[in-house]
């Protein structure tokens, strides 16, 4: 792999650039989009499984990537307390999959927002497809209606978007009913020394999300809850090996597998970009720079 990485990045155009770039609005919202601003069935091939989740699955053995996938959307239904009748909001929420499980699972209406429009015709009609009451929107988290109240919030690998979390926390706070729930899971940085990624790998796959990435570490994502006026739940750790595996196993497969298709949608250096995208994560999660968690955190 190590070969396969270095002869790409020397391809790779290089622009050094430290993370946490700040944006404003309209800038912030265009960057996050063009990502995910492409052929939904992209996504839908390279994720795969029932829902399309595009983030680190939950592995048990001889799981299949839709069990996987719903692993950790039950403890995602677990940890906001899901009851029938209870009203969440998904922040970040791709084609709808998610979601939908939810609302068809535990008995809960939803409201999903996200900053590709191309996204939303999918998740409303998977809605429609399993006959549930979630509704889907484009917009941008700052400008969330605060007379909207919600029993629970959730992020999945979300967050690392936003330049201002403490900001975000401070709206989650606003939405939540007394007693509601926030659960976020993120990637942290295992120390504060890898928070300045100026390496060519790092940057590349910065640069695949037109530079809106905002890692942090673990400790700093707890501080800023805090601030927040949230209370700590707690901590679920994923083990980094269930996020190689959901990529190296899955959707790197899936790429070769489906490797002309995929082309025809977008182009060849699109789909060759992407590929040393999800490579160089794998690369990257070897080296022991990241963890995995989510965080349920309590409205105080």
């Amino acid at each position: 792999m190590q070969n396969y990485l270095e002869h790409a990045l020397e391809e790779a155009l290089h622009e050094e650039r430290d993370l946490y770039q700040t944006y404003n609005l309209q800038e912030e919202t265009e960057r996050i989009a063009y990502h995910y601003e492409i052929d939904p069935e992209f996504f839908r091939i390279v994720t795969g499984g029932n829902w399309n989740n595009y983030s680190c699955s939950m592995w048990e053995k001889g799981f299949s990537l839709t069990q996987a996938q719903e692993k950790k959307l039950d403890h995602f239904a677990r940890l906001m307390q899901l009851k029938p009748g209870m009203h969440i909001l998904d922040v970040g929420c791709g084609w709808g999959g998610p979601l939908v499980y939810l609302c068809q699972k535990y008995g809960v209406t939803g409201h999903g927002i996200t900053i590709s429009p191309m996204a939303i015709p999918i998740a409303q009609a998977r809605a429609q497809q399993y006959g549930v009451k979630a509704t889907f929107e484009v917009i941008h988290w700052q400008n969330l209606r605060l007379a909207q109240q919600y029993d629970a919030i959730y992020s999945d690998e979300v967050i690392v978007h936003f330049n201002d979390l403490a900001g975000f926390f401070k709206k989650a706070n606003q939405l939540l009913k007394p007693q509601g729930i926030m659960v976020n899971k993120e990637l942290h940085f295992r120390h504060s020394l890898h928070k300045h990624a100026l390496d060519k790998l790092s940057q590349h796959i910065n640069k695949v999300y037109a530079y809106t990435g905002n890692y942090r570490t673990l400790q700093d994502e707890l501080l800023l809850l805090d601030d927040g006026h949230f209370h700590l739940q707690e901590i679920v750790d994923i083990p980094i090996e269930d996020y190689r595996k959901t990529i190296g196993e899955y959707w790197v497969k899936h790429l070769n597998d489906n490797k002309e298709q995929l082309i025809a949608m977008t182009s060849p250096k699109h789909v060759r970009d992407f590929k040393l995208y999800l490579r160089g994560i794998c690369h990257i999660f070897a080296a022991d720079v990241f963890g995995l968690h989510i965080v349920a955190a309590k409205k105080a």
